[in-house]
């Protein structure tokens, strides 16, 4: 990176804004009505700075680890972080001690942040690692006791771009998760990304963040960016679709984006407060893993809302490809959109071949916003010619729009042929009995994989394995339906509300273990 892109990508927000525009909202937390201007930000962000280096001691590449509900306090740690030259971790609250412990022990963090929520898990974590201080950061707490205003570390301009800022810990969709690095360059460069079909740039912009702020989505998805341009974060502790249907949904509270996967965004559809939503002023209906139904569009339609389609991931910045709002034919397609401005993505195959159009590959990607790499006995990590490998597979049609397929390890061999999940699922959900449905591979005397659909159903109906495969006829080919049904309440999920395929296959029986 040249000088002038390193200055570029080490500007200071936090001191940029306050300057420009110091009354303005940056933070608020919808369930306490806490706020943050430009100025109290900038101000909370130089004490907490000189309290985590001088206060507490801490050194140039400490690790700090936080486990709370969302709260602006992560904003005003990052941020403080990037001044200080300290590395953030935010936990998953959904792990239990031990889990947790194992996730950041190769760490070695020097603090632990939490709030009385989730004190006792921290501490417990706390001890098992033995992280010499451990702080409760609601107000009027041990870290606002550090806090003086006599006490500052002002902006000086040396924010390192490529130094590691924040670990975020991927989602474990499909085995452990792993400890990404991400840079201040990174999120500049992801800010960057989402301009053009997100509008984050936009004068006024508001984002309403519910989703975890220790995943991605959460945090750099859309709020990292909204605050890079100077707007506002709105988070909330926890998902509630009838609170975000009537937050959102109010044109007097502001909200232009939000970002969710599809299921929630059906169960703020499914609420009662939606039926009086007008979603005229939203910019950016941002939706992440997985497909919007034609009958969610639709809905969304109806009130004036539009869907953004995206795909990426942790380590991806997150975004690496965006949908054009206008292209309905390709959402209801099933597409994700085209590639970012400022990043660059291949689809191979297994040796790493380029593949034509119209077939699925590997998605590789290389770019600014990508993860330099994971901290522990993950940090080894392969980059033919710099190029990432996503684990995801897609295909591309000729207007460079990409439809995910599956991931790479969900992928099972059915009498030595490819069978995708993701294909099979998006077929068998047509079925008009099928509420939501999973597809696994599992083990087959003859044919060395089958297909096993876990599916739910909408109420007051009926399935049986000849209906659902019957109305596969046409559509799949004989080896891709499945072979066996399961009827459940309901799917495991991770914290970003996607299907947890490793839990499905630990209690049914699947033949990868990955």
């Amino acid at each position: 990176m040249d000088s002038l892109t390193r200055k570029f990508a080490a500007a200071d927000w936090v001191e940029h804004h306050a300057r420009t525009q110091p009354g303005a909202i940056a933070l608020m937390n919808h369930d306490t009505g806490e706020t943050r201007t430009w100025a109290e930000l900038e101000a909370r962000v130089g004490q907490i700075a000189w309290a985590l280096r001088h206060g507490l001691g801490l050194n140039p590449g400490d690790r700090i680890c936080n486990l709370s509900d969302g709260d602006i306090r992560h904003f005003e740690m990052q941020f403080a972080c990037a001044r200080a030259g300290l590395v953030w971790v935010p936990l998953n609250f959904r792990l239990t001690a031990p889990e947790l412990a194992e996730l950041v022990r190769e760490l070695s963090p020097k603090l632990m942040l939490t709030d009385p929520q989730w004190e006792s898990v921290a501490r417990d974590v706390a001890e098992r690692l033995a992280i010499p201080h451990v702080l409760r950061w609601n107000p009027g707490a041990e870290l606002d006791q550090l806090l003086s205003p006599e006490n500052r570390i002002e902006p000086h301009g040396e924010i390192d771009p490529d130094a590691p800022l924040m670990v975020l810990f991927t989602s474990g969709t499909t085995g452990k998760p792993k400890a990404a690095i991400i840079t201040a360059g990174g999120m500049v460069w992801q800010a960057l990304n989402q301009v053009q079909y997100c509008a984050v740039a936009e004068p006024n912009s508001h984002v309403f963040a519910p989703l975890p702020l220790f995943h991605a989505g959460g945090i750099n998805s859309l709020s990292n960016p909204i605050l890079y341009f100077g707007g506002q974060v709105t988070v909330s502790a926890r998902f509630d679709p009838a609170i975000a249907a009537e937050y959102v949904g109010n044109p007097a509270n502001g909200v232009t984006h939000i970002t969710l996967v599809p299921l929630m965004f059906q169960m703020i559809a499914d609420s009662e407060p939606f039926q009086r939503a007008d979603l005229r002023h939203t910019r950016g209906l941002v939706a992440g893993g997985g497909r919007c139904s034609q009958k969610l569009i639709d809905i969304y339609a109806e009130k004036g809302g539009r869907f953004t389609p995206q795909y990426g991931g942790t380590e991806t910045g997150p975004t690496v490809t965006s949908m054009n709002p206008d292209r309905v034919d390709k959402i209801v397609a099933g597409s994700c959109g085209q590639k970012s401005i400022h990043i660059e993505v291949r689809l191979v195959d297994e040796e790493g071949n380029a593949v034509p159009n119209g077939t699925p590959g590997e998605i590789w990607v290389r770019g600014p916003s990508i993860t330099p790499g994971y901290y522990g006995k993950d940090a080894a990590i392969e980059r033919p010619g710099g190029w990432h490998k996503t684990g995801d597979v897609a295909w591309r049609d000729d207007e460079g729009f990409f439809y995910i397929v599956d991931r790479v390890k969900d992928m099972y061999k059915s009498g030595g042929e490819n069978v995708f999940p993701a294909e099979v699922e998006q077929v068998l959900v047509l079925h008009p009995a099928v509420r939501e449905v999973a597809v696994i591979g599992v083990s087959d005397d003859k044919w060395g994989e089958v297909g096993l659909a876990i599916a739910v159903l909408e109420s007051g109906t009926v399935l049986t394995l000849e209906d659902l495969r019957l109305s596969c006829d046409g559509r799949l080919a004989r080896y891709k339906q499945p072979k066996h049904l399961v009827i459940v309440e309901e799917l495991p999920r991770n914290v970003t509300g996607k299907v947890s395929k490793p839990a499905l296959r630990a209690e049914y029986g699947g033949s990868r273990t990955v």
